[in-house]
């Protein structure tokens, strides 16, 4: 391509991996594009030594704080891949008169579907009767019925309303909590009790975290809150690693406090061999992955590269 009009950077694995198929709309647009691949999302450090050659920028969880933004000085466009904006100042980026765009919503029903398996996975015991099974044993290992018992969702956005509605075929009493106020006609279409943080953790048999990380969310979950946690309860988070303090759950699960997790994020990504969460029977792992279906993954490239052209051509 000759004089190109725009130069973008694609650091998100899942963009560069279908950026073939958008290079006609790149061509069409005059935009040339850099790809750099790395394990998890690119840091400070490295931004700050490449990011003053862009326009714009398709990301994933790239560190873009004030320091990167400074330095940004042609950067026009950010256009997050995914939901969350949590690694992205955006209020500096707006003053700077640059454009924050995500896709908000994306992936509600894939994260709700990897959550239930991790819920129906925990209260039947099947990844154990697995495990015994392949080591030639026929185990009648007893389970938990669903069945009115308590859901506690914290996090009452779309992820979490998704969440409430796949499940509520279990018959289970739906337990709600969330900072912000939420809608009595939505509180009543998914027969949602809003109650408090604590007295959700004291009622709930499973407890799901759906929400955004911020201040407010940070631990939201630490060695004070697994104090009211009910014996026989299963935590499972698809939201944010921090949004749990891991060493309080790491506690709850060895002192057998709670009856088990499934974790889909984690404080520090990828996971250590180290870990302390390996060694539980009762801890389902998944690899921050709850997004990744291939229906969504698509719809979200799709919007990822629509934002940018949008955003790059907006005046």
């Amino acid at each position: 391509m000759s004089n190109p009009r725009y130069r973008i950077l694609v650091s998100w694995r899942f963009m560069i991996q279908a950026i073939g198929d958008y290079k006609k709309i790149f061509k069409k647009y005059n935009i040339s594009y850099d790809v750099i691949k790395t394990k998890q999302s690119l840091k400070k450090k490295q931004l700050v030594k490449f990011i003053d050659k862009y326009d714009g920028i398709i990301c994933g969880d790239d560190e873009i704080n004030k320091t990167v933004l400074d330095k940004a000085k042609k950067l026009k466009v950010i256009s997050k891949w995914g939901t969350g904006l949590d690694s992205i100042n955006v209020q500096y980026a707006k003053r700077k008169g640059i454009k924050v765009f995500n896709t908000p919503n994306a992936f509600s029903n894939s994260v709700s579907q990897l959550t239930w398996g991790f819920i129906l996975n925990l209260s039947r015991n099947i990844f154990e009767t697995h495990r015994q099974i392949q080591k030639g044993y026929w185990p009648k290992i007893s389970g938990h019925l669903l069945k009115n018992k308590y859901l506690g969702v914290i996090g009452l956005g779309k992820i979490g309303l998704k969440i409430i509605e796949n499940g509520q075929g279990f018959g289970m009493k739906v337990l709600g909590n969330d900072i912000r106020k939420i809608n009595d006609r939505k509180l009543r279409k998914y027969r949602i009790k809003k109650i408090s943080k604590f007295s959700l953790l004291k009622k709930a048999d499973i407890i799901i975290l759906c929400v955004n990380l911020n201040k407010t969310s940070y631990r939201l979950i630490d060695f004070e809150e697994f104090k009211y946690i009910k014996k026989n309860s299963i935590i499972i988070n698809v939201s944010r690693g921090s949004v749990i303090n891991e060493m309080a759950l790491i506690k709850a699960l060895k002192n057998k406090k709670i009856l088990g997790a499934g974790i889909d994020v984690f404080e520090n990504e990828p996971l250590k061999s180290k870990n302390k969460l390996l060694k539980f029977k009762n801890c389902i792992l998944s690899s921050h992955n709850a997004f990744n279906t291939i229906d969504e993954v698509k719809k979200v490239n799709n919007n990822s590269v629509k934002n940018l052209i949008n955003g790059l051509l907006e005046k």
